[in-house]
């Protein structure tokens, strides 16, 4: 027997398909092209991580991940003493679609090392879209093609930046931007840089200027402090309060602009200074070499400043061209043009006769005779103003929410279910850091910089600031809440705050405002803070209860460390102006030469060069007007104010400008997160941070509530006339009223009443009767502050506040019945109509309210004496005249009230006369003649008049009928 032969048969694996083929490829036209691609990666720290099965997270490690590659982090030892890495940058290569739709998701990882060689997952978060870490380098072949595509339009060109120029050309008025948005619609934009703004000539200005209030003509700088510049600047942002962040950004670029005007196909009109203009690479005061400046090219600078002198000749010609097309065009779009025929012709040779300063010729080549120059005078601003904002900071458009290269990431556990409340309660921590993908190799042209300046080949993480820890100086002010969330039954609430900060905690709970839902702090609250540690704050509202456990109204949390290490400086606010001392003090502990000079350092920009009105910063000039007081203050104040211009422009400057957080106010949104997603109010607030290795700052901002002055009204009322009579005498039936006055200025509680002047015939009243209202007086917000318990139950007094209006009421007394109301006289002592001389001239005009009727102040002009009118609704809504008022009205200080006291009514001290009323308080029976006279001949005077002229023309008539028959008979027969 063979071998084998005995074994079972095997069963062999059946064979697959022979007609289904072999595996073909995607094709080419629809498989992704890929690319090498480098991912640079900022691992910078975590934070708030949460419990992960009962420990907490020690040794934390981040993990990205993206198209099957890893690159794990650097492990921190200790959060709790220092939750950043040790190690910031590093990067991988990965092979990426050129097509950013097709790019596969990053996946960023928490993974907690723990002992014994145990990972534990805390979180994670996954980026499905990888457009905005996306970087494309501008190289100087695409700069070259857009210049031969759009000439004129290269933005590090060497430019003049200036202030903005007001023309007024026959009532016609042309602001001229910036360089950004051109007035004529050509290749080139216009740039226009005039250093004289003395005679800035606008309608608009000169509407502005006749529309402030008499009483801010001549401020007086000792009384102003910074609710003066918070009121000033709220002004501002009343004009256009619904604005969304978008809307606001782009009413920024839209500003001042007009249409672009095409002038019979003329070409560009380039304006250059010719005394504002340093050329590229020379340096001020003559010198031609820069040792600091590692790019100047003595060669380059040459052959620049050479080119600019042909530019400026060649442009010359074109300016004085295209301009006097410009004043033409615009003459005939002016109503005056006809009247100003003849200027018009001259503007040719006005533009000539100056074209040796091109810079300057703006102010004459519009010319409005010097009659017109005289009467319109620039508007000044009196009171400095900082920006408001409506939103939080973070919300603005030019700041990015300051995540120029410092992003958080939130951290996720668990699978999200769609809502926001729920991710919300997902989130475990937070990763800081960032992410820059691009395609390797970097061109040799490249024309870009780092994000610290430096050279992008050698990475894009170059020259950030080190991430070991730091002490910071931390001030919070918190102005006011506004429509925070009823906390009690009453439908108020009693609110304080709390801050918080890392391990500080602030507690203003003694400092309580009583039932108010729209309570004004002032306060700022400073603490020392370690980042990053300690760099979220929060800022909550709580209701203060007598009884039991204080409500959480609403809170907001803001990140100090990326506003911190923001290049937008976010750590304090630009002023408007560079002052030392008053009001509007310098806050920040640098000023503005040595900010300038330290961004120029950190950015690695060639400047800043000073030179008398100018400064030149890379390859940008900057000019501003030297104002008399620089003069007077020397140099160096001229180069504060120089570079403090440079500073509020710094978006200017090529390749790492960007817009500088001003002085401002933010308003804040308060969130329950018992109720997520449910606005409970705002809070308006700012935030300095100062670093403690820094020269410290000055004193904080007084920001402490005004507090109100005492003040105290006089209000004499000396007669009335023309008062309406409402009752009907009994025996006799005429007409009359029993009149007085009645006024107020808190309510109730300070009514006060003259005597009655009884049965008055004619409805005039005589009382020399004075009223005094004491009141406690804002002068910035121009109310009244009344502080009063609401009920008997009440636990502490209110705080509210009315506009100071005196309210006058005539009335007529009734012995049974209630007295009927005649007409009442509000009189806001802020504006009201000046009145009358006299009681003829006393009319309903007084009270129109189109502009026609002049006011007046009483807070300014103190004392006045007039009449003005008593009105009453009608049943078609349109007033009527129901009485005038005599009244004497005296505002004094409360101090002066003390000096020399007054009493009530015509008491002591400083009584008045009893008034010389005329006797009509007689019976009818007792005076008849003066009976007569009141109801007789006041009633019936015409008709008496008209009878007794027909009597005595019946007489006539009567007696020559008589005599008539007697002397015919005696003249016929000659007797």
């Amino acid at each position: 027997m063979k071998g084998g032969e005995d074994l079972p048969p095997l069963e062999m694996p059946e064979q697959g398909d022979k007609d289904r083929g072999p595996v073909m490829p995607v094709p080419k036209g629809i498989r992704p092209i890929l690319s090498k691609h480098r991912i640079e990666v900022l691992f910078w720290g975590v934070r708030d991580l949460k419990r992960v099965q009962l420990s907490t997270v020690d040794r934390p490690r981040i993990d990205i991940e993206c198209a099957g590659s890893i690159k794990q982090s650097s492990v921190i030892q200790h959060t709790k003493k220092n939750p950043n890495f040790s190690v910031l940058v590093k990067s991988f290569d990965v092979e990426l679609p050129e097509n950013e739709n097709y790019c596969p998701p990053i996946t960023i990882r928490c993974i907690d090392c723990r002992n014994f060689g145990r990972y534990v997952l805390v979180g994670t978060h996954v980026i499905n879209s990888i457009h905005k870490f996306m970087y494309v380098p501008t190289t100087k072949k695409a700069k070259a093609a857009l210049q031969k595509l759009f000439p004129g339009k290269d933005p590090d060109a060497p430019k003049v930046i200036g202030p903005q120029v007001s023309v007024k050309v026959d009532d016609v008025a042309i602001t001229m931007p910036d360089e950004r948005f051109p007035l004529i619609n050509k290749n080139r934009p216009l740039a226009i840089n005039v250093a004289d703004q003395k005679k800035q000539k606008t309608a608009e200005n000169k509407r502005k200027k006749k529309s402030l209030p008499e009483d801010e003509d001549d401020l007086d700088l000792d009384n102003l402090d910074w609710w003066s510049k918070y009121f000033a600047s709220v002004d501002t942002l009343i004009q256009d309060p619904n604005l969304t962040p978008d809307e606001e950004h782009d009413k920024n670029k839209r500003n001042d602009i007009i249409d672009p005007v095409d002038l019979d196909n003329q070409t560009d009109i380039p304006m250059n200074n010719n005394q504002g203009t340093t050329p590229y690479g020379s340096i001020p005061n003559g010198d031609s070499k820069n040792e600091d400046d590692p790019d100047y090219n003595p060669k380059e600078a040459k052959k620049m400043e050479a080119t600019l002198k042909k530019m400026e000749k060649q442009d010359e010609k074109r300016t004085l061209k295209g301009t006097a097309k410009a004043v033409t065009l615009a003459s005939k779009m002016s109503p005056k043009a006809q009247r100003k025929k003849d200027k018009a012709k001259n503007t040719t040779s006005q533009l000539k006769s100056i074209s040796s300063n091109v810079g300057m010729f703006i102010n004459k080549a519009f010319d409005m005779g010097e009659q017109e120059a005289e009467e319109e005078k620039p508007l000044t601003r009196d009171k400095e103003i900082f920006k408001v904002y409506p939103f939080e900071l973070e919300s603005v458009p030019e700041f990015n929410g300051f995540t120029d290269w410092l992003h958080t990431f939130d951290l996720y556990r668990g699978k999200s279910t769609g809502l926001a409340e729920d991710d919300e309660s997902r989130v475990v921590g937070k990763f800081k850091g960032s992410l820059k993908i691009y395609k390797i190799p970097l061109p040799d042209d490249i024309e870009d910089t780092a994000i610290g300046g430096g050279n992008p080949q050698l990475g894009l993480f170059q020259g950030l600031p080190g991430n070991e820890p730091i002490k910071v100086l931390v001030r919070v002010y918190v102005v006011k809440a506004t429509e925070l969330h009823p906390a009690d039954i009453n439908g108020k609430a009693d609110p304080y705050l709390v801050i918080r900060l890392g391990n500080n905690t602030v507690n203003d709970k003694e400092n309580y405002i009583s039932k108010q839902l729209n309570p004004v702090f002032g306060k700022c609250f400073e603490m020392e803070s370690t980042f990053p540690m300690e760099s979220f704050l929060t800022v909550q509202v709580y209701d203060w209860d007598l009884v039991g456990m204080d409500d959480l109204i609403g809170e907001t949390k803001i990140d100090l460390e990326n506003r911190y290490y923001s290049r937008h400086r976010a750590t304090c606010g630009i002023s408007n102006k560079f002052e030392l001392t008053g009001y509007n003090a310098w806050r920040d502990p640098l000023k503005p030469t040595q900010a300038l000079a330290k961004l120029c350092k950190d950015g690695k920009i060639d400047g800043p060069h000073y030179q008398p009105g100018k400064v030149r910063v890379a390859n940008r000039i900057f000019t501003q007007p030297i104002l008399a007081n620089d003069e007077e203050d020397g140099a160096t104040s001229q180069e504060e104010n120089l570079a403090l211009s440079v500073l509020k422009h710094w978006e200017e400057i090529p390749k790492v400008g960007c817009k500088l957080v001003p002085e401002h106010i933010e308003t804040r949104p308060l969130y329950n997160p018992d109720k997520p997603g449910i606005e409970q109010g705002k809070i308006e607030m700012f935030v300095d941070m100062f670093p403690m290795d820094m020269p410290p700052p000055g004193p904080p901002v007084d920001i402490s509530p005004r507090k109100p002055k005492s003040f105290e009204l006089r209000c004499i009322i000396w007669n009335t006339d023309d008062v309406v009579l409402e009752d009907d005498a009994f025996f006799t039936g005429e007409k009359m009223s029993d009149i007085y006055v009645k006024g107020w200025i808190k309510g109730q509680e300070d009514m006060q009443s003259t005597d009655i002047h009884y049965r008055s015939l004619t409805g005039e009243g005589n009382f020399n009767w004075r009223f005094l209202y004491p009141f406690d007086y804002l002068v910035a917000e121009e109310k009244i502050v009344i502080s009063r318990k609401e009920s008997l139950f009440s636990w502490d007094e209110t705080e509210t506040k009315i506009p100071p209006r005196l309210n006058l009421q005539v009335w007529d007394a009734d012995h049974f019945s209630a007295d009927d109301f005649l007409g009442d006289l509000t009189l806001d002592l802020n504006r009201f109509p000046r009145g009358a001389k006299s009681a003829k001239l006393c009319t309903l005009d007084m009270l129109k309210t189109d502009g026609s009727v002049p006011q007046m102040s009483l807070f300014k002009q103190k004392r006045v004496k007039a009449w003005w009118p008593f009105v009453v609704k009608n049943d078609d809504g349109e007033y009527e005249l129901t009485g005038k008022v005599e009244a004497e009205l005296h505002l004094m200080s409360g101090e002066e009230a003390e000096k020399h006291p007054a009493g009530a009514g015509r008491n002591e001290p400083d009584p008045l006369e009893k008034p010389n009323r005329p006797d009509s308080s007689f019976m009818w029976f007792l005076n008849p003649f003066k009976s007569l006279k009141y109801i007789l001949w006041h009633n019936y005077k015409w008709m008496i008049l008209k009878l007794l002229l027909v009597t005595l023309l019946i007489a006539l008539l009567v007696l020559f009928f008589y005599a008539m028959p007697g002397y015919t008979v005696k003249r016929m027969f000659g007797a």
